[in-house]
């Protein structure tokens, strides 16, 4: 989720590719992780996956909320010196990638 609001960040500032934790992380990332979520929202009661305590973890439209807006918290925490425009910004491309999550929007556009 980390990659994905970054990355639509990114986009959102004009950037069709950026340097992410060391790796140019483009388009193709981007979809992936998306898919990636989806998939997992999509079979959760069908594949198991289990989370750090080792428990199964559903992975529900709602958690998937949750962990956008603690991905969300943790990227704000560390822009703390950020200008009101970058923290919009980032707030918009969290929304923007839950939303193509849910909706099933896997084209890049």
């Amino acid at each position: 989720m980390r990659t994905v609001i970054r990355y639509r960040n990114g986009v959102l500032n004009g950037k069709g590719a950026s340097l992410l934790d060391g790796y140019m992380e483009d388009l193709a990332t981007d979809r992936i992780y998306r898919l990636m979520i989806a998939q997992r929202m999509k079979h959760s009661d069908k594949v198991e996956v289990l989370g750090e305590t080792g428990l199964p973890i559903r992975h529900t439209p709602e958690l998937i909320h949750e962990l956008f807006e603690e991905e969300l918290g943790r990227l704000l925490r560390e822009n703390a010196n950020g200008n009101d425009a970058q923290v919009a910004t980032l707030r918009e491309a969290r929304r923007m990638s839950e939303e193509m999550i849910l909706q099933e929007e896997f084209n890049p556009a």
